[in-house]
């Protein structure tokens, strides 16, 4: 066979069409999540008084804070994980805005003398050690469905990854927590939030380099 039908008969040759990047991290999620699932329900499980502390106010704005984090994550997630993408910044400008607006109301309702009480609270370390407990699967199985991408930052990539899992692992760990203040949440859930992202951000720059 020359050359020319050679190259002719490969191009003819149907390839596979991976599915779409978004499709790719959201079946990553499907799977990997639910590990999280059951290892939270197996360790902590969600807080006994949960009822309660929805009607009281801080603990519905704190997973709602959270849950804008997950937004955010899942918006940077798919922009890295292709080449020619704009960054969506409006998620992490809205998170931001939100948790700098509920850590003033916090301020303003509760009150400066105690503030120190709210920051440090009684789980802080508890919260830097199992939101990346649980987040790790999460953070495994988006690094894999990124793998199969065509990302040109593999280290933004990896900390994207990084900042969906992390605030998915913090959205789980907040269903236990019963420290609700802002002051906490804007120290110690974007702490371990962070740290998901330095470690997905280095992961990256090596699983996710072509």
């Amino acid at each position: 066979m020359h050359t020319d039908d050679l190259i002719n008969a490969l191009a003819r040759d149907p390839v596979p069409a991976l599915p779409p990047v978004r499709h790719l991290i959201a079946r990553a999620l499907a799977i990997s999540l639910p590990v999280s699932v059951v290892l939270f329900v197996a360790t902590i499980g969600i807080r006994k008084d949960l009822l309660p502390a929805l009607a009281e106010g801080w603990f519905g704005i704190k997973l709602l804070l959270v849950g804008l984090v997950v937004v955010a994550g899942w918006q940077l997630t798919g922009s890295r994980a292709q080449p020619g993408r704009n960054l969506p910044l409006l998620g992490a400008l809205a998170a931001g805005l939100a948790m700098l607006t509920a850590v003033a109301l916090d301020l303003r309702i509760e009150g400066v003398a105690g503030w120190s009480e709210r920051l440090i609270g009684d789980n802080a370390a508890k919260c830097m050690m199992l939101i990346p407990l649980l987040s790790a699967a999460p953070l495994a199985g988006l690094l894999h469905a990124l793998r199969d991408g065509a990302t040109v930052r593999p280290g933004q990539a990896g900390a994207a990854a990084g900042l969906l899992a992390g605030a998915l692992g913090a959205l789980l760990y907040g269903l236990h927590c019963t420290d609700d203040s802002p002051l906490f949440l804007g120290v110690w859930y974007l702490a371990s939030i962070g740290l998901m992202m330095l470690l997905g951000a280095l992961a990256g720059r090596h699983l996710l380099r072509w």
